[in-house]
């Protein structure tokens, strides 16, 4: 598979944040955020709520808990 680089519209805070955290975290965040639009790609769009579901218990059950993605993209 080829993968590609996308550039999406931050609000600057968020951009901060993500360029802050390790590697590690960054890396945990790229694959979530590519596998959720490869879902989304794939999928019909009225089932984007169950895919979000989806990838927030796997970010859980990858230790990527809400709070460490609050701290990531900078929300108190």
């Amino acid at each position: 598979m080829t993968t590609v680089t996308l550039n999406i519209q931050l609000d600057d805070k968020v951009k901060q944040a993500y360029q802050s955290q390790p590697a590690e975290s960054r890396a945990r965040l790229q694959k979530l955020v590519a596998r959720m639009l490869q879902e989304f790609a794939e999928s019909r769009p009225e089932s984007l709520l169950a895919i979000m579901d989806e990838m927030s218990q796997e970010a859980e059950m990858n230790e990527l808990t809400p709070e460490i993605l609050a701290d990531i993209l900078g929300d108190e």
